[in-house]
């Protein structure tokens, strides 16, 4: 899944150093949104810009920031990825979190499929936005930019994949979890051949982890060793456990990593925060080693 030269050689080139992440797995009820949340709060808790994106029609991610329908409705990613000179400044929102600010979404948004499909460009509509925004000299930039997709490979997926550098693909620790990774793999090489695109796999996330649960221990030893095998050391070293903190959190509008602290779950996106930042090669928060989600909660 690695990128090759096309993306130079089309004379495309990332965001001014920005590092723009997809959350992707066709799978749902993977904690894709959860961690998504997370990972851009405890990044803007660093003193880090963020931007996330909500691609998917639920609106979680919009949720999770208690974004209210009526700012997602004015503001929102189907308007972005529809109409060709909405520009991305306009669809932002800002969250009660400094330094994290929203592109909200809602139910309308899954109407983008059906709009884009007789399109000119249609799967780089995302990408001509950033890069717009990233050659104005009149937006304030951000350092990371982390993108909620739908569980689902179709056009939103298609337009995160093409705009981002990296991805991100969170699995738990079920038998099939690694189902979808394939036609994936599948999708990102087109995307390179087709349109040039430049996304890297920065990493696979175990989530919703059981320590204490035998199948879980004996599942996630096999998974690694699969992942290992299949896809060479992407595998992160933190590991997102089940935790009632962040269900919590997400239902009063505020990620835990915010909310809760000082809870295991924090401790754990604090640490795949500092695990990120060290893949990217971004040195300023130090990145320490990571530390392994069970070692957290002890």
């Amino acid at each position: 899944m690695e990128a090759g030269p096309a993306a130079e050689a089309n004379g495309h080139a990332p965001y001014g150093g920005a590092h723009v992440v997809a959350f992707v797995n066709e799978k749902g009820g993977v904690a894709k949104t959860t961690s998504c949340v997370n990972l851009a709060a405890a990044l803007a808790a660093e003193g880090r810009r963020v931007l996330c994106m909500d691609l998917d029609p639920q609106a979680n991610a919009t949720t999770a920031f208690a974004v209210s329908a009526d700012q997602a409705v004015e503001r929102e990613a189907h308007c972005l990825l529809t109409m060709p000179r909405y520009p991305l400044e306009r669809a932002i929102v800002a969250t009660q979190i400094p330094g994290l600010d929203l592109v909200p979404s809602s139910p309308r948004l899954g109407d983008c499929n059906k709009a884009l499909v007789m399109e000119m460009g249609r799967e780089g509509r995302l990408r001509s936005k950033l890069r717009d925004f990233y050659r104005s000299v009149l937006t304030e930039k951000y350092d990371y930019i982390l993108v909620d997709c739908p569980p689902s490979l179709d056009m939103l997926t298609v337009n995160a994949l093409a705009a981002a550098t990296h991805m991100v693909v969170p699995v738990t620790t079920k038998f099939y979890a690694l189902k979808g990774m394939a036609l994936l793999g599948e999708m990102v090489a087109t995307l390179h051949e087709q349109i040039g695109a430049w996304v890297k796999l920065l990493g696979i996330l175990i989530t919703m982890y059981d320590k204490n649960t035998a199948l879980d221990v004996t599942l996630y030893r096999l998974l690694k060793e699969r992942i290992e095998r299949e896809y060479g050391d992407y595998i992160f070293s933190t590991i997102i456990t089940r935790s009632v903190v962040v269900s919590e959190a997400e239902a009063g509008g505020i990620p835990a990593v915010i909310r809760e602290p000082e809870s295991p779950a924090a401790a754990a996106y604090r640490a795949l925060a500092r695990e990120v930042v060290a893949r990217l090669g971004d040195s300023a928060l130090g990145a320490p080693a990571p530390v392994h989600a069970q070692a957290a909660a002890r």
